[in-house]
């Protein structure tokens, strides 16, 4: 059997802080707090269509990530915003606050889409991307 029509269900990252990477996704990305798990430290966000979109996993005390210059084991996670406006209105949000910014803003050459990626608190690749075509076609209540 094949999964013939999937679409991304969530996210979950490891974070060392978990504060600061809460504030970072609701600040930066405007994803809310859905839920909070203290026992096994996680801080759900959500756009308001799902439970979660993104998950935050704090790291075991003492546990660290995998460091050196290999290559990370998370290349980039992607969100779809309706608009390249919503790309152009970010990229100096980020400047202010000094948020390395990994490419863009820019036109992707394969898809043709305005694009941005840029780092989080844990090196953690984000990418907005504009998919018009995806919110035309989304009946999911918000």
């Amino acid at each position: 059997m094949v999964v013939k029509n999937g679409a991304l269900g969530h996210i979950v990252l490891n974070v060392a802080d978990l504060k600061k990477s809460e504030n970072f996704y609701s600040s930066v990305l405007g994803l809310k707090v859905s839920a909070r798990n203290k026992q096994t430290k996680m801080t759900f966000l959500s756009y308001g269509r799902e439970h979660h979109d993104i998950a935050l996993q704090a790291l075991p005390r003492g546990a660290k990530h995998v460091g050196g210059k290999g290559m990370p084991k998370l290349h980039h996670f992607c969100i779809y915003v309706d608009s390249d406006d919503v790309i152009e209105k970010l990229y100096p949000v980020l400047k202010r606050r000094k948020i390395q910014i990994v490419s863009g803003p820019e036109t992707l050459v394969v898809a043709g889409n305005r694009s941005i990626s840029f780092a989080d608190p844990d090196g953690n690749r984000v990418e907005i991307a504009c998919n018009a075509n995806k919110f035309k076609h989304d009946q999911r209540k918000k």
